[in-house]
């Protein structure tokens, strides 16, 4: 639910003794990221929550998605000028203007630190991260340790501000895994298929921009037994729901047999369900690649990927196609098999899986200086569950 225009947000003291924890939304792919971080908090009665929706070109349709939390949305202008206890945010953007939180803590909507922007690391480059020199956040939650030591030579004043959690949404990946078979009955895919994962990040350094068309359009001339699926990064629609120019003209060239994975649908089913991957540089190959499986990349954007990143090392060690060609990639992925350095790469982009849930948890609550609490009987569990399970279904 919303606030009237010009109504003043309730003050966050008003619960008496309540910590107030406040979610800054940027876009779709934030939010997922935040609404994780909300299980782990959710039916604590010592805190109380509320969300703003901060300034971002692909922050559409996020207010009705936060109001099916049924958490108060406050204005985003009256959201900084409050003392919150902890103000969580996971991706960049205005974190500087929270004066007056108590904690300010960034937690990734993705793994590895790769991509590149403006010639620095998104994740953890000093444009991004530091202001006046100084950093902006009280704490930066990260997926591995050797991503923090990564991050502490990438700019150094962030000494001692990242946690080490692991990553929640590897964790709920890793457990569809055990239902692979129903994620690939899902998208139509038979025993005998053999189901080709097109894994697109957004931007003009992406797959869609430099080879979506003739890729796309290569897939007529695989074999009957070879299926596609085409998962975009969520960026690569509009603000109305409407593909962007990139993924509308790879669209119009693909034939009607491969899937697409729409806007609003998890990625995790099609990640699960296929025997091999093309990609460019969006972190989730690297979830993908946390599988024993081959990977093909497609040549990518000048600057695109940071050096010494773990994406930077998969690509390294999987084949590049020459030309944007489907059948090419499958004869390469034939060829090569499994890359021999894959066991090795996880370890660079996620530390401890299966502990992100406890981790995260007790971060979280060491930056509100309370006790982390026991385990309630019939705490929604089950709910939870069954949400997690229909988003990484679709």
């Amino acid at each position: 639910m919303g606030l009237l225009p010009g109504a003043r947000p309730p003050s966050v003291r008003a619960a008496g003794k309540a910590r107030a924890v406040l979610y800054i939304v940027h876009n779709r792919v934030s939010l997922q990221t935040l609404r994780r971080v909300h299980r782990l908090l959710a039916g604590d009665g010592r805190l109380s929550f509320a969300a703003t929706l901060a300034p971002d070109h692909f922050g559409r349709g996020c207010e009705a998605e936060v109001g099916r939390w049924g958490l108060p949305l406050v204005p985003f202008e009256a959201a900084t000028a409050e003392p919150w206890d902890l103000a969580i945010f996971a991706n960049h953007g205005g974190a500087h203007l929270f004066t007056r939180a108590g904690a300010r803590v960034f937690v990734p909507h993705g793994v590895g630190a790769g991509k590149q922007v403006m010639g620095q690391d998104f994740t953890y480059g000093p444009d991004f991260v530091l202001r006046s020199g100084e950093p902006i956040y009280t704490a930066m939650f990260e997926a591995s340790e050797e991503g923090r030591e990564r991050a502490e030579d990438t700019t150094p004043r962030l000494a001692g501000r990242i946690r080490v959690v692991g990553d929640l949404e590897t964790d709920e990946f890793l457990a569809i895994l055990a239902r692979r078979a129903t994620a690939r009955a899902l998208l139509g895919a038979g025993p005998e298929d053999l189901l080709v994962l097109l894994s697109a990040t957004w931007g003009d350094a992406g797959m869609l921009a430099w080879h979506g068309p003739g890729l796309l359009k290569s897939a007529r001339r695989l074999p009957g037994h070879v299926r596609v699926v085409l998962k975009p990064h969520p960026h690569n629609w509009d603000q109305r729901g409407r593909p962007r120019p990139h993924l509308a003209r790879a669209l119009a060239a693909a034939p009607e047999t491969v899937c697409l994975v729409p806007q609003w649908q998890s990625w995790m089913g099609a990640y699960a369900a296929a025997d091999l991957a093309v990609y460019d540089f969006g972190s989730l190959a690297l979830r993908f690649a946390l599988r024993p499986r081959p990977m093909v990349a497609v040549p990518a954007g000048p600057s695109a990927v940071t050096p010494g990143s773990p994406m930077d090392a998969l690509r390294a060690m999987t084949p590049v196609l020459a030309e944007p060609s489907l059948p090419q990639a499958l004869e390469l992925a034939l060829e090569t098999g499994v890359p021999p350095g894959l066991a090795d790469l996880a370890p660079q982009f996620v530390s401890h899986p299966g502990q992100a849930a406890p981790r995260t948890r007790g971060a979280l609550y060491e930056l509100l200086d309370l006790a982390v609490p026991g385990p309630q009987e019939g705490e929604g569990e089950e709910g939870a569950t069954k949400e997690r399970e229909l988003e990484a279904s679709g």
